[in-house]
C-alpha cells in the first residue's frame, strides 16, 4: 500500500532531486517567493457578507421627482406602474389592479341591468332596404332566391 506522499513523488524513472536543487519552472515557482508554511495567501480572507438591507428600508426612501418635488419611493413605484399600464402594458395594468384590490382603493360601481329594451318597430322603406342588403346582406327572415 502507498502512503499519500508516495502518490506525488516523482515517477521512479526521473531521478529524484534533492532540496538543494530545486527545478524551477512551470507551476513551480522559487522557494523563496513560496508562501511559508501555515501562512495563508489571503490572510484577511473572503470578506464578509453585508447585513441584508429589508425591502421595507428601501421603500422607505425620498426620491426627486421629474418636476423638482420629492416623492417618496413608494409614490414613484405607483407612478410608474400607472405609466406603464395607461402605455398598453397589459402586465403592468395587472399588477396595477391586484395592487389597487390588495390596499383597498379599488372602488367598484354597481351594475345596472337591463331586463327589456323597447323600440318602436316601424317598416324600412325602399331605399333603407336596399342600404341595408347593401351593406350588411339580406336580412335572416328573408328567403334567398
Amino acid at each position: 500500500m502507498t502512503s499519500s506522499n508516495d502518490r506525488h513523488a516523482d515517477p521512479p524513472s526521473r531521478p529524484q532531486s534533492s532540496d538543494d536543487q530545486y527545478d524551477v519552472g512551470y507551476k513551480r515557482p522559487p522557494k523563496h517567493s513560496q508562501f511559508p508554511k501555515g501562512k495563508s495567501g489571503n490572510p484577511g480572507g473572503r470578506p464578509k457578507a453585508l447585513i441584508g438591507i429589508s425591502i421595507k428600508d428601501i421603500l422607505d426612501g425620498d426620491q426627486m421627482g421629474k418636476n423638482g418635488e420629492v416623492i417618496s419611493k413608494r409614490e414613484a413605484i405607483v407612478i410608474r406602474m400607472l405609466n406603464d399600464a395607461l402605455a398598453g402594458n397589459q402586465k403592468a395594468f395587472g399588477r396595477f389592479l391586484k395592487l389597487l384590490n390588495l390596499s383597498g382603493l379599488k372602488r367598484t360601481e354597481p351594475l345596472l341591468q337591463i331586463k327589456n329594451v323597447f323600440y318602436d318597430s316601424k317598416p324600412m322603406t325602399p331605399e333603407q332596404y336596399e342600404e341595408f342588403k347593401r351593406n350588411f346582406g339580406l336580412p335572416k327572415d328573408e328567403p334567398r332566391k
